[in-house]
């Protein structure tokens, strides 16, 4: 097949979800994470998986840090670059006194340039809509949560809620292509330049 008769990029995903942080600390006995990715309407998964669900797990010698290590692979092809996909990750959690409830959604773009990368991503959790909701919030441990959290991909859909911040996730991922180039698209990182002290 020569340049003239390629339509189609691949692009691959790989690597992991490291950890979530907690910056008062964690106070349930058990976490986990469920993870989705959304993408525009030009892409279509062609392996892994993109969706998925982790081990349960507790906070270690660091009372505010919980470590996960679930890996990701995913591998995407697509005509253009609109609708990138992006991953949202659900942090739920379980415990004796408000059972399985939700204790923060994490929204990332996946990387769009080729090598390793490190992503960070605010937790948020949505606001109850009274105070009356916000006390039994805080009293019962269970937040409201979201019918379907891909409405975060979408800003159309979301301009209206009301969220806080709790935490952030840590994602650590490598992104590889082909043929994106040949396509017309620049996907090469920035030029590392040590500046002079």
């Amino acid at each position: 097949m020569n340049e003239s008769e390629i339509t189609k990029f691949l692009v691959s995903f790989s690597g992991q979800i490291e950890y979530i942080i907690f910056p008062a600390g964690v106070f349930d006995d058990n976490l986990y994470i469920q993870y989705d990715t959304v993408w525009g309407a030009d892409w279509e998964p062609v392996s892994g998986l993109t969706f998925g669900t982790s081990q349960m797990a507790q906070s270690g010698k660091d009372p505010e840090r919980v470590v996960f290590n679930m890996p990701l692979e995913m591998v995407f092809s697509s005509t253009n670059v609109s609708g990138w996909p992006q991953i949202i990750v659900t942090v739920r959690a379980q415990n004796s006194l408000s059972g399985d409830s939700l204790r923060g959604y994490g929204l990332a773009l996946l990387p769009p340039t080729t090598g390793p990368r490190r992503i960070t991503a605010s937790l948020v959790r949505p606001q109850a809509a009274t105070l009356l909701g916000e006390w039994l919030a805080w009293v019962t441990g269970r937040y409201p949560e979201l019918v379907d959290p891909k409405m975060l991909a979408n800003g159309k859909e979301n301009y209206l809620l009301r969220t806080e911040s709790y935490g952030s996730i840590t994602l650590s991922l490598t992104m590889v292509s082909k043929d994106l180039r040949k396509l017309g698209y620049d996907n090469l990182p920035p030029p590392y330049r040590a500046t002079d002290i």
